[in-house]
């Protein structure tokens, strides 16, 4: 399916501007995405399909041959490899055009391509129900940026703002616990106090999350939803649901919501997904700037932004940079940050880690050995393993 989608994405006539989504305007202001000068220069990459193969590997495999201590020549394809989501530095991008127009409308796209995308979500980042999302806009194909329209309603939106507002909750934002440094200068409630713990529009947002990512689908019910999981323990969970307020001129610099491999192991966990939620209109400024994919989302009241800081591996993607850019003077910005966490793998015990040393350097030795000491040894073992098959056939 990974290679599919590949030539879908390189090749189908809707990603080759056959067809168009309709419903947003060249001229809106409140167009999902905004194609910038930065995207104009990302025009000239070489654009490549999901499941994207190591960069610079040439169409025809090289053949290389190497003499062993027997003097016999081995011939040996270097085969293309799949390269996981956090090592690849390739982008699967729509058409600037279809950026133009706000996005792919994926219920307007043709059946294989939402198909393919979809499984391409399952696979290397988090499933997504599509079902009853009508205004499902897909911005970026590798990595996945999609936008969902009226993920809240407006009275949704104007309640929570109201209730931020008035709870005195508001303080200057912290980066994962730490002073902003300059880098935010935003102000920021968490909704599990102040009155807020039981709203009703964070009750919608965590509803709304559980029915787009199918993976989390009842965790708000369970008493240790907003505890952090441990590693290896298979658990997922929310990070507590913010409200952030930016006044004109103020920011959020570029940054990854995923966090960097050593501060994911000491923690146990990793951010998975991220659901921002835009809880007003801003009339100038104000857009969600993805640094590497050329993308700025304009604030929407209503309107969610989804993406994925980090892959199925719980690897940090660091091509999900992004900035929020300042508010003009005179203008105001209300998001909710909600974030989807799941636990790192479990962390090898000393004798695991020896054992896997062991083999590692079991493998590379066997590997120097001459091609037809190899097949001499793998021919016995292939013996060995059928005399124990037809011993164990014969006891039963």
């Amino acid at each position: 399916r990974i290679s599919d989608m590949a030539s879908i994405a390189r090749a189908s006539p809707f990603t080759r501007g056959a067809m168009r989504t309709t419903s947003a305007t060249h001229s809106s202001r409140h167009a999902v995405a905004r194609v910038t000068a930065a995207s104009r220069a990302h025009r000239s990459n070489a654009i490549q399909g999901l499941g994207q193969l190591r960069v610079g590997t040439p169409r025809r495999a090289r053949v290389l041959r190497r003499a062993d201590a027997d003097g016999a020549a081995e011939p040996s394809e270097e085969k293309p490899r799949f390269v996981p989501a956090h090592e690849r530095t390739t982008l699967s991008k729509i058409l600037p055009e279809q950026l133009l127009e706000g996005g792919v409308l994926l219920r307007d796209a043709p059946e294989e391509w939402r198909t393919s995308f979809t499984g391409f979500l399952s696979f290397e980042f988090m499933g997504v129900r599509t079902n009853d999302m009508p205004g499902l806009r897909v911005l970026n194909i590798d990595p996945p940026v999609f936008t969902v329209d009226d993920f809240l309603s407006a009275n949704e939106c104007d309640m929570l703002t109201a209730s931020a507002e008035a709870s005195r909750g508001l303080k200057v934002s912290a980066i994962g616990g730490a002073a902003n440094e300059n880098i935010r200068t935003s102000r920021t409630v968490a909704l599990n106090s102040h009155g807020l713990e039981n709203h009703a529009t964070k009750k919608a947002i965590l509803s709304r999350a559980e029915y787009l990512l199918p993976a989390v689908e009842g965790l708000s019910k369970d008493a240790d939803a907003f505890r952090a999981p441990e590693a290896g323990e298979g658990k997922w969970s929310f990070e507590l649901p913010q409200v952030a307020h930016y006044s004109g001129g103020e920011y959020f610099k570029a940054h990854e919501d995923g966090f960097p491999i050593a501060v994911a192991a000491d923690k146990g966990y990793q951010r998975r997904a991220t659901i921002l939620v835009y809880l007003n209109d801003v009339d100038e400024g104000g857009e969600t700037r993805f640094e590497h994919l050329g993308i700025e989302v304009a604030p929407k009241k209503g309107k969610a932004l989804v993406f994925f800081p980090s892959s199925a591996a719980c690897m940090p993607d660091a091509r999900t940079l992004h900035t929020a850019t300042p508010a003009k003077e005179g203008h105001e910005k209300w998001v909710s940050q909600l974030w989807i966490a799941s636990s790192t793998p479990p962390v090898p015990t000393p004798e695991e880690l020896e054992a896997d040393n062991k083999r590692k350097a079991a493998e590379a030795e066997y590997a120097k050995l001459p091609r037809a000491q190899r097949r001499a040894m793998e021919k016995e073992a292939a013996k060995a393993a059928k005399k124990k098959s037809r011993d164990s056939n014969g006891r039963k």
